[in-house]
C-alpha cells in the first residue's frame, strides 16, 4: 500500500499517486551502502546482503504500519534478511520519534540521497530509511519516484507531529476539549429525558396491548412482569448508547493531545474492530448462510406435506393397503423427527464455527451426555413404537395395564396416560406398558361384543334349570345387556355345599362396564329374592339353628315361619343308638 499521505500534501501529488495507492510500500534498508562500506548509518539499518528480490524475504499480503502520533505513516509488508517485518517498521517508528523530540533539529526537510542500487532518506544528515530497487519492483514503480513520494510523506507527517506540541495547537485543543465536555453533558441530559419519556410511553402502550389481548387470563403479576421488562429493555438500549457517547467523547478528547493521541487512536480501534469484524464474519458467511435457509425450506416444505398426508390418511379420504388411520399421526411424528434429523445433519457443517476445535469438543461432550442420560427414554420410545404399530389400543379405549383399569387419554412415545374410573390419572412409561399384558376391552366391544361375567353360589337344593332361568332373566332386564347374542350361564364348580354359576352377558358399552355391573348384581339379587332361592354366599353348615332363612322378609312365601328344630328316634337304628339321633325335617 503507498504510504499515507498528509492533508498538506498538494492535490497534484495525489493525483500522481493515485494509482498505486492499492500497492504495499515495502520500505527496505539500503544494502548497496553496506556493501561498499560508505555510509556506517545505512549500515546499521540493514543485513549485511540483501536478498533477491524474488526470495523468500518478500512477504506480501502481510503489512506492518509504521506509527507516528499514533497514526500510520508508511506499511512495512517485507523483511529482508534477518530484519523482520514487525523489526524493521520498529526500528524506523524509534527514528522518526527521535526526530520529531530533539529540540536540535530545525531544518525538517527529508533529503533524498542516491547511493548506486539504494536511496536513502535523511533529515539533517540523520538517516530515516533506505529504499532499494526490490522496494520499486514490490510496488511497481522506479526507485526514484517512490523515494521522492516517501519522503515528502516523512517530512509531512514529520511537521504534523511537531506542530501538535506547539503551545497554540495545545490550547486550542484544551478548549475543545472543553466544549466537547459540555456538548456530551447536553448529550446525556437529553437521552435521559426523552428515554424516561420513551419507556413511559412503551410501558403504558404495552399494558394497553397485553390488556386488549386478554391479559387478565395471565394474571396481574405476569403482566406486571412483562411491562417492568419492556422498560428493562429501553433502559438496556439507553445505557448502550451512554457507552457510545462516553466512547467518542474520549477518543475527541484523546485525539486533540499528542501525548494521548495513541491511546485514542487505539480506543477507537477496540470499539470498530469487533463491528469490522462481525460485518466481515457475516459478509463471508453469507454463501453458508443461503445454504442454510435452503435446507430449512426444503424441511419446512417436506413437513408440510407430510402433513397434509397424514391429516388426509387420518380422515379417510385416502386408504392404504395394511395402514390404519390410527398409525397416520404417530408416523407423522417419527418422519418429522427424521426430516428434522436428516436436515440437521445436512446443515452441520455449515454452521458457524462448526469446524472449530471448541465447537467440535461441545457436540461430542453433549453427545456423550445425551447418550449416558436416555437410555431409559431411548428404551421407553422404541416401547412406544412397538405398541402404535401393534396396535395394542387406541386413544379413548378403556384397557387394563400393569394393574391399572381406566381409560387412555394419552399414548406419546414415551408414555401412555390412563384415567381411571375415579378420575384419576395415571402416567405409566411405555416400557412398563411393553413388559405388561394389556387388556383391551373396547377393541372388539362394537363388532362381537365384550362379554361381562359374574358368579353365584347356590346350595344342591335349588334346580339348576331354575338358578340358569333367574340368572339370564336378570341380565336381560339390566340396561346395556345386548339380547342378541343371548346371555348364557355356565356351572363352573360343584363345590362341597353349593354349586357356583357364572352368568355371561355381552354388551356394546365397556365403558359402562362398572354401572352395569353393579346394576346385573342387583337385579340378580331381586330375582333370586323374589323366586325364594337362597344365595349360599357365603355358605351355611347344614346344621341350622332354627333361624329364619337368608332371604329378604319381603321376599319369604305368604305364611312363612321359621322352622322348628326338634329330636326324635331314628328308625331302623338299634336301641343302643337310638340316643341322640336328631331328625331335622324343619317340621315343629
Amino acid at each position: 500500500m503507498w504510504p499515507i499521505m498528509r492533508p498538506t500534501v498538494h492535490r497534484h501529488r495525489l493525483l500522481l499517486t493515485f494509482g498505486l495507492a492499492m500497492a504495499v510500500l515495502v520500505i527496505a534498508p539500503g544494502t548497496s551502502r553496506a556493501r561498499d562500506g560508505s555510509s556506517p548509518a545505512a549500515a546499521q539499518d540493514q543485513p549485511a546482503a540483501a536478498p533477491d528480490v524474488h526470495g523468500s524475504g518478500v512477504e506480501p499480503g502481510r503489512a506492518v504500519p509504521v506509527w507516528l502520533g499514533g497514526d500510520p505513516v508508511v506499511w512495512i509488508a517485507a523483511g529482508i534478511g534477518q530484519y523482520t517485518v514487525e523489526a524493521r517498521a520498529a526500528r524506523i517508528s524509534d527514528r522518526l520519534e527521535e526526530i520529531v523530540h530533539d529540540s536540535s533539529i530545525r531544518n525538517l526537510a527529508v533529503t533524498v540521497t542516491e547511493t548506486g542500487r539504494s536511496s536513502e532518506l535523511r533529515v539533517q544528515g540523520r538517516l530515516l530509511m533506505v529504499v532499494t530497487e526490490q522496494d520499486a519492483q514490490v510496488v511497481g514503480v522506479s526507485r526514484a519516484l517512490l523515494a521522492e513520494e516517501t519522503a515528502k510523506s516523512l517530512e509531512a507527517a514529520i511537521r504534523a507531529e511537531r506542530h501538535r506540541y506547539t503551545p497554540a495547537t495545545l490550547v486550542r485543543g484544551a478548549w475543545q476539549a472543553g466544549l466537547a465536555l459540555l456538548v456530551l453533558l447536553v448529550v446525556l441530559w437529553l437521552m435521559r429525558r426523552a428515554f424516561r419519556w420513551a419507556r413511559i410511553r412503551i410501558e403504558h402502550g404495552y399494558l394497553r396491548w397485553l390488556h386488549a389481548k386478554g391479559a387478565r387470563r395471565l394474571g396481574e403479576q405476569r403482566v406486571a412482569a412483562l411491562v417492568r421488562a419492556a422498560g428493562r429493555f429501553v433502559t438496556a438500549i439507553h445505557m448502550v448508547l451512554v457507552l457510545v457517547a462516553l466512547d467518542a467523547f474520549v477518543t475527541y478528547a484523546f485525539g486533540l493531545f499528542p501525548w494521548t493521541r495513541p491511546v485514542s487512536n487505539r480506543l477507537a480501534e477496540y470499539a470498530l474492530t469487533p463491528v469490522r469484524a462481525a460485518v466481515r464474519a457475516f459478509i463471508d458467511y453469507l454463501p453458508n448462510l443461503f445454504f442454510l435457509l435452503v435446507i430449512t425450506a426444503v424441511c419446512y416444505a417436506a413437513i408440510r406435506i407430510l402433513g397434509v398426508i397424514a391429516a388426509q390418511i387420518r380422515d379417510g379420504h385416502i386408504v392404504l393397503p395394511n395402514f390404519p388411520a390410527e398409525w397416520a399421526d404417530p408416523t407423522k411424528k417419527i418422519v418429522r423427527v427424521l426430516l428434522v434429523a436428516l436436515g440437521v445433519i445436512v446443515a452441520f457443517p455449515y454452521l458457524p464455527a462448526s469446524s472449530s476445535p471448541a465447537f467440535t469438543g461441545v457436540s461430542v461432550f453433549l453427545g456423550v451426555l445425551v447418550s449416558l442420560a436416555s437410555s431409559s427414554a431411548l428404551s421407553n420410545i422404541i416401547a412406544g413404537l412397538v405398541l402404535t404399530y401393534t396396535r395394542a389400543y387406541r386413544v379413548g379405549d378403556r384397557v387394563q395395564v400393569a394393574g391399572t383399569y381406566g381409560d387412555i387419554v394419552a399414548s406419546s412415545l414415551l408414555v401412555t396416560r390412563i384415567r381411571t374410573i375415579k378420575n384419576e390419572e395415571i402416567t405409566i412409561p411405555n416400557g412398563i406398558v411393553l413388559g405388561n399384558s394389556v387388556t383391551n376391552y373396547s377393541r372388539d366391544a362394537k363388532t362381537l361384543g365384550l362379554i361381562l361375567h359374574t358368579s353365584v353360589t347356590i346350595g344342591y337344593d335349588a334346580p339348576w334349570r331354575t338358578v340358569h332361568g333367574l340368572l339370564i332373566d336378570a341380565a336381560l332386564s339390566t340396561p346395556g345387556i345386548l339380547r342378541d347374542p343371548a346371555p348364557f350361564v355356565w356351572q363352573t364348580a360343584l363345590n362341597d355345599f353349593y354349586v357356583t354359576y357364572e352368568i355371561n352377558a355381552y354388551t356394546a358399552s365397556p365403558h359402562d362396564a362398572p354401572a352395569i355391573y353393579a346394576d346385573l348384581h342387583a337385579r340378580i339379587q331381586d330375582a333370586f329374592y323374589a323366586a325364594g332361592v337362597e344365595i349360599m354366599s357365603p355358605h351355611y353348615a347344614s346344621l341350622r339353628d332354627g333361624n329364619t332363612m337368608a332371604i329378604p322378609e319381603a321376599s319369604r312365601p305368604a305364611g312363612y315361619k321359621a322352622s322348628g328344630f326338634r329330636v326324635e328316634p331314628a328308625d331302623g337304628l338299634p336301641a343302643s343308638r337310638r340316643d341322640g339321633a336328631a331328625s331335622f325335617d324343619g317340621q315343629p
